[in-house]
């Protein structure tokens, strides 16, 4: 019960809300804690005969085959990566994920396949892991290029600023230059000449 629990808290604290994924299907937000567990909450309805449920995210994740008359299902995990981090919680086979990633983040499907129809069901999620330290989630790219652009500006603006420095003071010492120059020149025309003896 301990695992159903767990998920059941996740899925219900608030950190799950419906989005849309842009291809007309409605897409949950869950949020997660770095290193922590997650539950992607799945509802089959009572009555229905499964034939598998196959979970996937990036590239396969995990194929459930429902066990008959109270044998466990049968539970392939195709991606190395979720190796020994997930289970699917009966009766509805949730995905719960444990020790989560920042590689962890990103979009999640459950097609739900039925033994009485052709017809298959899909469910899309997009899984958010954050640390709490952190007010953000992983940085992005973007987030990185433009922390980069921002060192670039600082660093242009800096070397911008001593030129300009350097340049005064040149233009300040060939001034006074000039100056002393003019100096010693009126000392030398305010000078007598010799008296004619």
């Amino acid at each position: 019960w301990g695992p159903f629990l767990a998920c059941s808290f996740s899925c219900c604290s608030g950190r799950v809300a419906k989005g849309d994924s842009g291809d007309g299907a409605d897409t949950e937000e869950v949020v997660a804690v770095l290193q922590e567990s997650v539950c992607l909450p799945l509802e089959i309805l009572s009555g229905e005969e499964l034939e598998n449920i196959i979970w996937s995210s990036h590239k396969g994740l995990a194929t459930v085959v429902p066990g008959k008359e109270g044998h466990p299902a049968a539970i392939t995990v195709t991606n190395p990566r979720y190796q020994g981090r997930v289970s699917f919680l009966e009766p509805s086979y949730s995905l719960h994920i444990i020790n989560l990633s920042w590689e962890d983040s990103g979009l999640y499907q459950a097609q739900v396949n039925l033994r009485t129809s052709q017809i298959f069901a899909m469910r899309h999620y997009n899984l958010h892991v954050y640390h709490p330290g952190y007010p953000s989630e992983k940085p992005t790219a973007f987030c990185l290029l433009a922390k980069g652009l921002f060192l670039l500006l600082l660093l242009v603006i800096l070397t911008m600023g001593l030129w300009v420095i350097r340049v005064q003071k040149r233009c300040k010492m060939s001034r006074m230059k000039k100056l002393r120059r003019n100096r010693m020149k009126l000392k030398k025309k305010g000078k007598p000449g010799p008296s004619p003896v």
